[in-house]
């Protein structure tokens, strides 16, 4: 009011370290700080106090090395910031002019890049031809182009369906094992970091809130009880989601997910193992094909919620 203006402190005295060859993921709720961190670890923001090193340079001294150090992969809904009446191969050329790539570099480096993300066949077909995945795949091999040791990539898999999504976390998973690459990752999918990431930093108000490996962080939170069930087949995902929600020993659906072999359910409940033989015998009585149910750690949405509403029970 009265033309005054707030300060907020977007990143508060952050200090991380990411490893050389590590798959790091970076937590938040809305307005914690992520995106603002990433900003200033591109150069793109200049911190108002303290600084950062990336590859070894110093964001603010170095900045021109910072920037050929990483590359930029920003999750969209079908690949819009390719040039779709170019082909894969034309894309590459041209953001390999801009990259500053010499020209013979550039012609062995996006073959590379095409054998690699299996693009080789369809090099010469437009962009606006091509199934979303395989624009995924160019966008990924865009952000290689330069042959940066270090990939920023802000949610990579929103907006694609299923299928497309799984092959996604498979290449980024080979940019991590098989090329060595640093991957500093952002996702609000708690599956998709769980399954990906070896160290993740979760943020709130600005400040790193935990810092350490999905695995230490679940064995934190002893007091969550929780069962995961697959079914098989059944008459109406939503149905049975609000059939098991409301069954007393069930505190809350945590987690629902799709993958090829049905549909997995993880709930939070009182007692594993009352829990267990109730909702068996609820499944069966209404006639739904149950694949297994098991008893497992709260999963990392169960601790991020905790850690970022500020839960200490």
């Amino acid at each position: 009011e009265g033309g005054k203006r707030l300060s907020v402190k977007a990143v508060d005295h952050v200090n991380i370290k990411v490893r050389r060859g590590e798959f790091f993921g970076l937590l938040g709720p809305n307005g914690a700080g992520k995106t603002t961190l990433i900003k200033i670890l591109c150069t793109i923001i200049i911190p108002t106090e303290g600084t950062a090193t990336v590859n070894g340079f110093d964001i603010l001294k170095e900045p021109e090395k910072v920037r050929s150090s990483f590359g930029w992969f920003h999750g969209e809904t079908g690949g819009r910031s390719l040039y779709w009446r170019l082909n894969a191969e034309d894309n590459l050329k041209f953001y390999a002019y801009l990259q500053n790539v010499p020209r013979e570099l550039a012609k062995k480096r996006i073959d590379a890049l095409l054998d690699f993300f299996e693009l080789s066949k369809d090099r010469h077909k437009l962009v606006k031809e091509y199934s979303t995945g395989m624009k995924v795949r160019v966008m990924l091999a865009r952000a290689l182009i330069h042959n940066p040791p270090i990939l920023f990539m802000d949610e990579p898999t929103i907006g694609l369906d299923t299928i497309s999504a799984v092959e996604t976390r498979k290449l980024l998973k080979a940019l991590s094992v098989e090329l060595g690459k640093t991957i500093v990752f952002t996702s609000h999918n708690m599956y998709e970091v769980e399954q990906l990431c070896e160290r993740i930093a979760i943020m709130k108000d600005g400040r790193i809130i935990a810092d350490s490996s999905p695995s230490i962080l679940r064995d934190m939170l002893t007091d969550i009880k929780a069962i995961e069930v697959e079914i098989k087949e059944c008459w109406s995902h939503e149905e049975i989601i609000g059939m098991l929600a409301n069954l007393s020993i069930v505190k809350k659906v945590s987690e629902t997910r799709n993958e090829s072999n049905g549909l997995v359910i993880r709930l939070q409940v009182d007692d594993e193992y009352e829990a267990i033989p109730i909702v068996a015998e609820r499944l069966r009585s209404r006639g739904v094909k149950v694949a297994s149910i098991l008893q497992v750690k709260p999963s990392l949405e169960d601790i991020f919620v905790r850690l970022t509403r500020g839960e200490t029970s």
